[in-house]
């Protein structure tokens, strides 16, 4: 995977990138996901599931995510659930995303300091 490969996918939706962040911690399925960005301080607006299955379709499509097969014991869960976990691609997506990030919040930091 190159850096130009990575560089393709952005800037990532906002949404897209909140997924790939969440699903690097741990994979989950879509309702968890729900709960995990709406329970984020810094979000001002609720994600409507239909626009979260659709990144997820798309992170899919995109091999970012990948559904995976482990199942936790069938007693605690919904069979009907999809679990999702970031690929290796989606992890350094997600990175160069931050960075890119970063690098935006740099230049309005410099924008607040007063001017020599």
């Amino acid at each position: 995977m190159s850096a130009l490969d990575v560089e393709s996918f952005l800037p990532l939706h906002p949404h897209s990138f909140r997924i790939l962040v969440a699903l690097r911690e741990e994979e989950q399925h879509g309702y968890a996901l729900v709960k995990a960005l709406e329970a984020d301080p810094g979000v001002a607006r609720k994600i409507m599931p239909a626009n979260l299955y659709r990144r997820i379709r798309t992170l899919h499509e995109q091999r970012l995510i990948e559904e995976t097969d482990e199942r936790p014991d069938p007693a605690l869960d919904d069979q009907r659930r999809r679990y999702f976990t970031v690929t290796p691609l989606g992890e350094a997506v997600a990175r160069a995303e931050a960075m890119r990030l970063k690098s935006l919040v740099d230049q309005a930091a410099d924008l607040l300091s007063p001017r020599a």
